[in-house]
């Protein structure tokens, strides 16, 4: 009997634990957003200003900006590449478009020479002339496809490195 009261007494506290961390992490911290992540719990010296450049832009992960000033950005798990353009330079977003959707985990993007290289998990595909073709983006050239499908680690970084090579 007094076995079963400690075990149940060490579920109650287990269970106590449990529902104070699930109400104290719904509680904004200085102010500054859900579990403290808002932009306004970015701390900046004097001086300077931060801003979202846009909001419309499904989980975001990767970015590259081409010498024309689009931004590409890979989103990982929404599936999705998006182009986000500043039509006005007024250092805000003015359009945002899905160049591709239904890919599988597109984290990775790199810009060179008019392409769009996004790295899926066992995949590299390129877009050519992307920029020209932003409103109806051309069918993607497969660059390699020999990597591990393996989705648990499977999302990749790419960059191009000063000898013109792509790194993944």
């Amino acid at each position: 009997m007094k076995g079963t009261k400690v075990i149940l007494g060490f579920f109650a506290v287990i269970a106590l634990i449990f529902v104070a961390y699930a109400v104290l992490r719904t509680i904004p911290v200085n102010g500054c957003g859900e579990n403290g992540t808002g932009i306004d719990c970015i701390k900046l010296p004097p001086g300077f200003s931060i801003d979202y450049y846009t909001e419309n832009v499904e989980g975001a992960r990767s970015m590259a900006l081409s010498p024309n000033g689009t931004l590409f950005v890979g989103s990982r798990d929404a599936g999705k590449v998006y182009a986000v353009l500043d039509l006005n330079n007024d250092s805000k977003a003015d359009k945002v478009l899905v160049l591709a959707k239904g890919l599988d985990m597109p984290n990775g993007v790199a810009f060179r020479n008019g392409s769009l290289y996004v790295a899926e998990v066992s995949r590299v595909i390129r877009y050519d002339d992307i920029e020209a073709r932003l409103e109806n983006p051309p069918e993607p050239v497969v660059v390699n496809e020999n990597f591990p499908s393996d989705r648990s680690h499977g999302w990749k970084y790419i960059k191009f490195g000063p000898d013109g090579k792509l790194y993944v």
